[in-house]
């Protein structure tokens, strides 16, 4: 079983009494449905070496000196202990050789972790489905196909990919919709999979299970 505990990331919130932790359930279904356990990560430094992979979840802007970008007026709140805490989980994993996925803001902060940098912000990606074509050599198209219709949820995008990263798919406007690493197993989307599992929530119409399934070690 514990090769199967997925590792989730989370955002904060303020509570009745306390603060609270926040993240989607669409997150756990998605790794429910495809066999794997989620495990919300609740602070500390979790061992990688107990876990099959980690997910990255989607949610606000990440702080732009952790690229050493100026600030920006279009920038939202930023959480500095999210990021933080997400940039040590990500090269734990990396450290280990466990797989990562990241969705929309993880996407971004694999990009910072590994030294590249973000657009602070970009017009006309926020509600609007778009067209997305992966490379053919990578490892989304093999998962998900070449020619997607995606959702999009977001206003920061990578700018400079990181040493290492190779961006393997990309909206019509050419912004960066996928990342991957050259020799880890790490993958990053802009858009937001569980949010397109046929039977759980379809925002468009492509199923993105095959995603999970390979943070869970089902797709090779």
């Amino acid at each position: 079983m514990t090769g199967k505990l997925i590792l989730v990331s989370g955002g904060f919130r303020a509570g009745a009494r306390s603060e609270e932790r926040s993240v989607g359930r669409l997150y756990a279904d998605a790794l429910l449905r495809c066999g794997a356990e989620p495990v919300l990560c609740l602070g500390g430094a979790p061992d990688p070496e107990a876990f099959g992979g980690l997910l990255l979840t989607g949610g606000g802007d990440i702080d732009p000196a952790l690229s050493d970008q100026p600030d920006d007026p279009r920038l939202r709140p930023v959480d500095v202990r999210r990021d933080r805490e997400e940039l040590a989980l990500i090269r734990a994993f990396a450290r280990a050789g466990r797989p990562v996925l990241g969705v929309c803001r993880g996407m971004q902060m694999l990009n910072v972790a590994f030294g590249g940098t973000l657009h602070p912000h970009i017009d006309g990606h926020e509600g609007a489905p778009h067209r997305v074509d992966c490379a053919s050599d990578s490892l989304l198209y093999a998962l998900c196909g070449d020619r997607l219709l995606v959702n999009s949820y977001h206003h920061q995008a990578v700018k400079a990919p990181a040493p290492g990263m190779r961006v393997t798919a990309r909206a019509p406007d050419g912004t960066a919709e996928g990342l991957e690493h050259e020799s880890l197993p790490i993958l990053g989307v802009q858009w937001h999979p569980e949010r397109m599992l046929r039977g759980l929530c379809a925002d468009t119409s492509d199923d993105m299970s095959g995603l999970f399934r390979w943070l869970a070690g089902l797709e090779q």
